[in-house]
């Protein structure tokens, strides 16, 4: 396990982790212990940059976010792995901790609707404001196809069936 790995874990041990390979960790974080993880990172990698934050949608009001940290001095790389449910899911937000966040989680909630709480500034990043709490990232969200033909895009081709009858 890395340094970074077992400082975590001995400050806040009902946090668990998966080795990725060398000098990469995975911490499976939950969601109310976000912001003590991100200071441990902070606090423990002098160098420690947000590479990226996303959302992944498993279905059924499930979803995961993944922060990625990188340490170039320490070549670490560490990855926290949030599980949030419902359908508004919520976390605090960590970008004043670490101010490159913050477009990342404008990005988040605008895509899945997952709320940053006690963000500075949860104005839409990258969407029209007509699609403000639409969620395009979320598998149940539907397109508006009705300018499809207008834009001269071919349209999509229908999804095979899976195999077995069991269909998802």
């Amino acid at each position: 396990m890395s340094t970074i790995g077992r400082a975590v874990i001995n400050k806040i041990p009902e946090i668990t982790s998966n080795a990725l390979g060398d000098n990469k960790i995975e911490l499976i974080v939950p969601a109310e212990k976000i912001r003590e993880v991100i200071t441990i990172i902070e606090e423990e990698l002098e160098d420690a940059m947000p590479e990226s934050v996303f959302g992944i949608d498993l279905e059924n009001d499930q979803y995961q976010l993944i922060y990625i940290f990188w340490s170039w001095s320490t070549k670490t790389l560490v990855q926290l792995r949030v599980s949030l449910e419902g359908e508004k899911p919520e976390i605090e937000s960590s970008c004043d901790i670490f101010p490159g966040l913050e477009w990342h989680e404008r990005e988040v909630r605008e895509m899945f609707g997952i709320d940053f709480k006690n963000h500075p500034d949860p104005r839409l990043l990258l969407l029209p404001d007509e699609l403000d709490g639409a969620y395009p990232m979320r598998k149940r969200f539907t397109t508006d196809q009705s300018r499809l033909e207008e834009s001269g895009i071919a349209p999509p081709r229908p999804r095979p069936k899976p195999e077995g009858g069991d269909s998802k």
